[in-house]
């Protein structure tokens, strides 16, 4: 018999490949050594298991049922090896306990944690059924603006609701975004693994090594790309690249290799997300761009405010209303999948090419508790934990936010949300890049932005400076939210002067001759 290195399923000696994954098949004799699967029956706790549902590197999910009351459940198994490794174990327990602290229905429910007699650790938690917003993307493309809102919104509202519980997920993306079809017909979102979360002020003992980047590099923002500072602010940058995909089809930064993506997080300016999709409004640039902003503090201070600035900028531009999460199709046929992982800690690796977009159906699954079954185990198996800091770029429950005064920076009450809508977002495209914005004496900042100015009808001068160039001003439309493009002349350059007379040695007795040169 031959067996699936994968997804284990077997076969018989002459079938060389398997035909679920394409993965060439192993002799039986070559898995002695591993984890046993469970078998329909099986007891986990107080659930019988039903079905395996997925495997991933870091361990396999199970379908199982309660034998007394029926619930249906998802429970994840961490294989034996990284189970007896503490850092493993510390970091799965976290992520159940991660789950736990937030107690918000847009996060998937952990609700039970054990041992199995062999000595694997497990927990049980919702099974789900549905897509992630990754595979309707594949199956659909980009989303218009008022489907994309509902589903944003409820991304937002779990992850404000984790951070005020101080805790950053740091691997937001459309595959841990799953799209559950409620039996009234709507649509709930569901946030997924907190493998890689952190719980912030050292509540889980666990800490980052400072200087590893860990996520996964297409979204992962500047201070994540050089593992440091990493904070609640993290969450709003690859919420804007997640944003900036659901909203195009495409991702800001691609690259062969992980390094290549981590510098364009790092030092180069997003593409305006209307390039990259003709049919998105203009006025929807800014609002993305700011999530995208490469400090941490110049980004909004939570993704509803992020999200309230992309609804405002939609209905300036005159922008249907947000559609009701019913009118979303998704399939809730009772099939599973595994969540392909990319994620990334501190190594230099190629990353596989996107899949192309898949046909029409969309994938469906039930519950993809893989979660962070794959490529985190890099970083459990291979770094020690430390007590790094985090920066604290980000209120939490006890530091309420403050309002602030800049023209640049956004507030994030409700009230000032509705009254921004009155102002307009200019993200500036210069060349050179970073040149710095003024608005008379008062410096507004490095482009790209964006920044946010008072609506007026008429036009406002702008100056753009940069040593080495020629200041420019220019007169900016202040009637809509848009892209400035601006080019500065590089200033021409001093010639070096000529030879001079060296003066005078004028020491005096006793001191010591400075030599001119």
């Amino acid at each position: 018999m031959a067996t699936c290195p994968t997804c284990r399923k077997h076969y018989s000696d002459d079938v060389k490949a398997c035909a679920d994954d394409g993965a060439a098949l192993l002799p039986d004799a070559a898995f002695g050594g591993t984890d046993a699967d469970l078998k329909t029956g099986d007891a986990v706790g107080e659930y019988r298991i039903e079905a395996k549902l997925g495997v991933g590197g870091f361990g396999t999910v199970y379908r199982a049922e309660h034998p007394v009351i029926g619930k249906k459940v998802a429970i994840k198994v961490l294989a034996r090896e990284f189970s007896a490794k503490p850092e493993v174990s510390a970091r799965f327990i976290d992520e159940a306990r991660a789950a736990n602290q937030i107690r918000h229905k847009g996060i998937i429910d952990i609700f039970a944690f054990g041992t199995l007699s062999d000595g694997r650790h497990y927990f049980v938690m919702e099974l789900l059924e549905g897509s992630s917003l990754e595979d309707h993307l594949r199956a659909n493309g980009p989303m218009a603006p008022h489907d994309a809102l509902p589903i944003l919104r409820g991304v937002a509202r779990a992850v404000d609701a984790a951070h005020t519980a101080g805790i950053a997920h740091r691997d937001l993306k459309p595959d841990n975004v799953f799209l559950v079809r409620l039996e009234e017909g709507d649509v709930q979102t569901k946030l997924l693994d907190f493998g890689i979360a952190k719980l912030l002020g050292n509540r889980s003992g666990q800490k980052t090594q400072t200087g590893t980047p860990i996520g996964t590099p297409h979204y992962m923002s500047p201070e994540q790309a050089r593992g440091v500072n990493v904070g609640l602010l993290t969450d709003v940058y690859s919420f804007g690249v997640m944003t900036y995909q659901v909203l195009t089809g495409v991702l800001p930064f691609e690259g062969d290799v992980v390094m290549d993506i981590l510098v364009k997080h790092m030092s180069e300016p997003p593409p305006k997300p209307s390039s990259k999709n003709p049919s998105l409004a203009t006025a929807l640039d800014a609002p993305i761009l700011h999530m995208l902003a490469k400090e941490p503090e110049a980004r909004p201070r939570t993704l509803m405010a992020a999200v309230d600035e992309l609804s405002a900028a939609w209905s300036s531009t005159g922008g249907v209303p947000e559609a009701p999460t019913s009118a979303l199709h998704v399939s809730s046929a009772p099939s599973a999948r595994v969540v392909s992982q990319r994620t990334f800690v501190g190594a230099t690796t190629e990353i596989a090419p996107t899949p192309k977009k898949r046909g029409a159906g969309v994938y469906v699954g039930a519950v993809i508790g893989v979660l962070a079954l794959g490529g985190v185990a890099v970083f459990f198996a291979t770094h020690k934990t430390s007590t790094a800091t985090v920066a604290p770029d980000h209120p939490t429950a006890s530091a309420p936010i403050t309002s602030t005064t800049s023209s640049v920076t956004p507030t994030t009450t409700a009230a000032t949300s509705v009254a921004q809508a009155a102002d307009v977002m200019l993200t500036i495209d210069s060349t050179p890049a970073h040149v710095e914005v003024w608005d008379g004496d008062k410096k507004l900042g490095a482009a790209p932005g964006p920044f946010r100015l008072p609506r007026a009808s008429g036009t406002h001068k702008l100056t753009f400076k940069l040593p080495g160039y020629a200041p420019r001003d220019s007169d900016v439309d202040m009637s809509t939210s848009g892209v400035v493009s601006i080019a500065l002349t590089q200033t021409a350059k001093t010639t070096a002067p000529t030879a001079t007379t060296k003066p005078t040695s004028t020491k005096t007795s006793g001191e010591l001759e400075t030599p001119t040169f």
